[in-house]
């Protein structure tokens, strides 16, 4: 049954306008990124007053003809259902909203519904990825690549994803999210059709291998890490013992987690002056002797090339290093991280580092 309430989601003239644009970049060829990318290219010189459309969200329905799906925000989020008058109704989604039955600018007659979609609206999300689009799902990544893995807002983080891939061609997605059905419902609404690690992350102490065990039987995708995070500085030799250790169980490991001698809430030193403030009260004094003598006193050129050591050991094991982000990490330490590990690396985001920044670090760190 169709509900038609006393006051719309959206604006109805405005509605038929959407539709318009959605039945211009479709015509009669099948569903394309191409249209999806004419349409959000479109959009750029429309005003919609009543609502924001998410383009690439924007999904043909398999069992009807001429009838499409797609995302937008309004006073809350909704599903659009847009099809011409002649398409047999949709029993996809049970007691939408009808926005009307009109015409189009260009004279087309269609019919606009409504559907409630939010984070919270598990059926609709379900239906979605069942039976509109199975492509906008987790899928298992190479661990030979860039992760910036953020920890929360998804919806926003899946919108800097895909400034990422638009400017260096790199899928970066990556999410940490205790709540998975609003990574899907994100994932929906942006439309992410290129794969996306979604980690229910297991970390596991070093010295357990018990846990390790665990967490193998029970791993989905890319989540089970291997904590070397200690109070030292981890070494090129720590990963490589342990992860031997590890091979020789039979057990894989995606993410090595590592120290890198960083503080909390403390920028890493640029200069050797301020590298001797920065190490006192610290277990790390050996690190002074490596920059002065090794990296000729540049504290960034010794970070590069030990994270490069451990990198490279790393990779011998089909490993990523793992790093957790800090507020504080600037555009010198990401660089020189970035080109220590050549661009293969799994960097997770601090809570406080702000989503919005995820193109800006991908940048910096894809080596």
């Amino acid at each position: 049954m169709i509900q038609v309430p006393l006051t719309l989601p959206i604006r109805a003239a405005e509605g038929a306008a959407l539709a318009d644009l959605v039945f211009q970049v479709t015509g009669r060829s099948p569903m394309s990124e191409a249209a999806r990318h004419q349409l959000s290219a479109r959009l750029t010189s429309v005003h919609f007053e009543s609502f924001v459309v998410k383009p690439w969200s924007l999904v043909a329905d398999p069992g009807a003809p001429q009838t499409f799906y797609v995302a937008i925000d309004a006073k809350e989020p909704w599903l659009l259902h847009i099809a011409s008058a002649s398409s047999p109704a949709s029993a996809l989604f049970p007691k939408p909203i009808l926005i009307g039955r009109m015409r189009t600018p260009s004279g087309m007659e269609v019919v606009v519904n409504a559907i409630p979609f939010g984070p919270g609206d598990e059926k609709a999300i379900t239906t979605y990825l069942e039976s509109l689009d199975r492509g906008v799902k987790p899928r298992p990544q190479r661990t030979q690549s860039l992760f910036v893995a953020a920890v929360r807002d998804p919806d926003a983080a899946f919108g800097q994803y895909r400034a990422v891939l638009r400017k260096y061609g790199l899928n970066v997605a990556a999410l940490e999210v205790d709540n998975t059905q609003e990574v899907a419902w994100a994932a929906v609404r942006n439309g992410w059709r290129e794969g996306f690690s979604a980690m229910g992350v297991t970390r596991v102490a070093a010295a357990d291998l018990d846990a390790v065990r665990a967490a193998r039987n029970a791993s989905s995708l890319m989540d089970i890490h291997w904590d070397l995070a200690g109070p030292g500085i981890t070494t090129a030799e720590d990963i490589r013992v342990g992860l031997r250790a590890l091979r020789d169980e039979d057990i894989q490991v995606q993410a090595v987690t590592v120290s890198l001698g960083t503080k909390p809430g403390e920028g890493y030193p640029d200069t050797m002056e301020a590298l001797g403030a920065y190490l006192v009260g610290t277990p790390w004094t050996e690190l002074a002797g490596r920059v002065e003598w090794q990296a000729k006193g540049k504290p960034l050129v010794e970070l590069r090339d030990r994270v490069r050591e451990m990198q490279e050991t790393a990779r011998q094991f089909g490993a990523l290093l793992r790093v957790t982000g800090d507020p504080a990490h600037g555009e010198g330490f990401l660089e020189a991280l970035g080109a220590g590990c050549a661009g293969r690396l799994y960097y997770r985001l601090h809570p406080e580092q702000p989503v919005e920044r995820i193109a800006e670090m991908a940048g910096l760190l894809r080596g």
